[in-house]
């Protein structure tokens, strides 16, 4: 549905106060981003134990230009899309050249898709709502509700191969008041999904500032990484289509998980945008590589923030899916690496 005069009245109401809260969403809240000495200690303790497979070195900086963006999508011509706390929507070529996109007023942009139309699907915390937008930049409320859950909080949207669509709804509260659950975890988000036709259904609640989410490259699963606790909740689908309870698939992450995207093979790939200590966020510009088994491994780390700026959401693109771009909520640019795996094509990309 289009835009009512409601809706763009409540908006303007909102927008006032996005200077001083947008930054609250991508890896908690990059606003109160600091260094405790006891918070840096815990980092440097993880990076001695743990050697990465990358350096920062073979971090690529790719579309510089693009400002504080969260969600990254690639589409089958390699043009890299995400949209930043300025309301700017970028476009970046293969060779790294920025575009605007579209322009939206109030928009608070989140993790971002695309569906085989060319439109750009973004969770919008602005509007409370998951949007479609046109290359010419008209936009689309998709939904706003599923059931008995409000998107007070969407935050990332994939397609599966039937063209379903999930998102996370990270909590209850708003863009101007989750990052409280950061400090104490509460159940308070979901998974809804969202059909071709519109109509929509509860896959999951009770789930723990739900972020990220992906399905695995069999669908057999969904899975979402729940930032407050560190870990990422595997959700079986069954053969009649629906769905099993929540369960752990993997845990004790270095930091708090934001986005992820998966490989052929079914592994994935998260990002680790910060760490909680004394209630303070600390900065961790990480990516782990999590297995099959549930089992992570550190693939790159940038302590010193020169390529990874509190890295949100990633996704897997270039020749053969092999180069992994990253969103960098706190940076100007995109990060880029050429790794040795092929990425699982997502609903666009097939």
């Amino acid at each position: 549905m289009k835009e009512d005069k409601s809706t763009m009245d409540k908006i303007k109401r909102r927008s006032f106060l996005t200077a001083i809260s947008a930054a609250l969403l991508g890896g908690g809240s990059a606003a109160m981003l600091a260094s405790p000495k006891k918070g840096e200690e815990e980092l440097m303790e993880i990076r001695n134990q743990i050697k990465p497979k990358y350096s920062v070195d073979e971090i690529e900086i790719f579309g510089q230009g693009i400002i504080h963006v969260e969600g990254v999508v690639i589409d089958k011509e390699g043009n890299a899309y995400g949209a930043g706390r300025n309301s700017v929507i970028y476009k970046v070529s293969p060779d790294g050249k920025v575009s605007e996109y579209a322009q939206i007023l109030g928009l608070i942009p989140a993790g971002v898709t695309l569906d085989r139309q060319g439109n750009l699907v973004v969770c919008d915390c602005g509007r409370q709502a998951v949007i479609r937008v046109t290359p010419s930049g008209q936009v689309l409320i998709i939904t706003d509700r599923v059931g008995a859950v409000k998107l007070t909080l969407p935050n990332v949207a994939c397609y599966d191969a039937e063209g379903n669509l999930y998102v996370s709804n990270s909590s209850t509260s708003d863009i101007y008041t989750h990052v409280l659950e950061v400090m104490r975890p509460e159940p308070n988000g979901a998974l809804v999904r969202i059909r071709p036709n519109g109509k929509g259904e509860v896959v999951a609640t009770g789930l723990y500032l739900a972020n990220g989410v992906a399905i695995d490259p069999k669908e057999e699963a969904m899975y979402v990484l729940e930032s407050s606790r560190k870990d990422c909740v595997r959700i079986a689908i069954k053969k009649d289509g629906s769905f099993g309870k929540p369960e752990i698939y993997a845990k004790d992450f270095p930091g708090l998980p934001d986005g992820m995207a998966f490989d052929v093979e079914g592994n994935m790939y998260v990002t680790i945008a910060a760490l909680v200590k004394e209630a303070k966020i600390v900065g961790a510009n990480q990516i782990i590589r999590v297995d099959t088994n549930g089992n992570w491994t550190l693939l790159v780390d940038d302590p010193a923030g020169r390529k990874l700026a509190v890295p949100t959401n990633c996704a897997f693109g270039g020749p053969g899916l092999q180069d992994l771009y990253i969103a960098n909520l706190r940076g100007d640019h995109f990060s880029r690496i050429h790794t040795s795996v092929h990425g699982h094509p997502l609903y666009h990309q097939r």
